[in-house]
């Protein structure tokens, strides 16, 4: 009865042993796939941060290149600007640009809203200037002008 029953635990412990080895070769497997899984993320971690350091020396010799354009505009525009400001600029303008009430090539365009408009304006000015004895007048003017009939 002793060796049935050393038997019989011997087999216990072997089944035993035999369901922790499977799970531990279960284990090993999925951990032998994270591996894998850990193996490719770090590759494309890496391939990323190489693409990444290309990237940012290419802007960086971009932003370099765009401050030094930058600098030589500002340059630019200091001189223009001390060209300007400069008497001989200001003589060479006056020369150059039509005086006041001069005649100019530039058109104007008057509307004739803008006409009335100005029209108005001066009637009112005159009407309150003293022109009241004479009121009629002016009244049938105004009414002209707002498109009403006289």
């Amino acid at each position: 009865a002793a060796k049935t029953k050393e038997k019989k635990l011997a087999s216990e412990a072997i089944e035993k042993k035999t369901a922790e080895a499977a799970e531990l070769g279960i284990a090993v497997a999925e951990m032998a796939n994270d591996l894998e899984d850990t193996e490719e993320a770090l590759a494309a971690d890496k391939k990323f941060i190489t693409e990444l350091e290309t990237s940012c020396k290419t802007k960086a010799a971009e932003w370099e290149e765009r401050k030094k354009l930058r600098a030589e505009e500002l340059v630019a525009l200091a001189d223009t600007i001390k060209v300007l400001n400069d008497d001989d600029a200001l003589d060479l303008f006056n020369k150059v640009l039509p005086k006041p009430g001069a005649e100019s090539f530039m058109q104007v365009q008057v509307t004739a809203a803008s006409t009335r408009a100005r029209a108005m304006k001066f009637l009112k000015e005159g009407v309150r200037a003293g022109a009241r004895a004479d009121r009629s007048r002016f009244d049938a003017i105004f009414l002209a002008l707002h498109g009403k009939k006289v």
